[in-house]
């Protein structure tokens, strides 16, 4: 049984035109979706997750390959007016799940991403501080070891030693990663 609000706008799901759904879907400025079957019994669609989002399953008429589309989407394409720059819709409480008309907004890149980056995930997230696994100082050793007339210690041996891959000691030998470092 779907809890009726009276003041809950309801509109026929319009999709792409290579796009259709396996039944008739109605969208709500709520973000809820219908699907109403051919005895005219609807229920309420229970929606996928995809990248913290909601998603509506569809299908493309040519192959019939399942696709989807996000329900912030539908319901801004449905209820909000669109300008022609405004390619993106934001979440105005940055709260992924919450698709109410009133919390989302068409946005151009630019403003897009400003609401991005002054969300709480960005402004909470943890700073990465170690994110090589080698220091200079490595890369100096590395670069005596291998360098070195008299190696006798097999590439393979010098990158277990200090947790890396051959490859990364033969980008390190070409100077594509490390080049920089000279001074060995």
């Amino acid at each position: 049984m779907i809890r009726k609000d009276p003041n809950e706008e309801w509109k026929d799901l319009q999709l792409e035109e290579e796009l259709f759904t396996k039944k008739k879907c109605r969208i709500s400025d709520k973000g809820r979706v219908l699907s109403i079957d051919e005895d005219g019994k609807s229920k309420l669609l229970k929606l996928t997750p995809a990248n913290g989002y909601e998603m509506v399953s569809a299908y493309q008429k040519k192959n019939g390959k399942k696709s989807g589309r996000y329900v912030h989407k539908l319901v801004a394409q449905h209820f909000l007016e669109q300008k022609e720059d405004e390619l993106y819709v934001i979440h105005l409480n940055y709260e992924k799940l919450d698709n109410r008309v009133e919390n989302l907004k068409w946005a151009t890149k630019k403003e897009k991403e400003i609401h991005q980056f002054s969300g709480p995930a960005h402004i909470n997230r943890k700073p990465r501080l170690h994110s090589a696994k080698l220091t200079e100082a490595h890369v100096r050793l590395i670069k005596r070891k291998i360098n070195d007339p008299n190696r006798r210690t097999r590439m393979k041996m010098i990158a277990k030693q200090f947790g890396v891959s051959e490859m990364q000691l033969y980008r390190i030998k070409s100077g594509e990663n490390w080049g920089h470092v000279t001074d060995y």
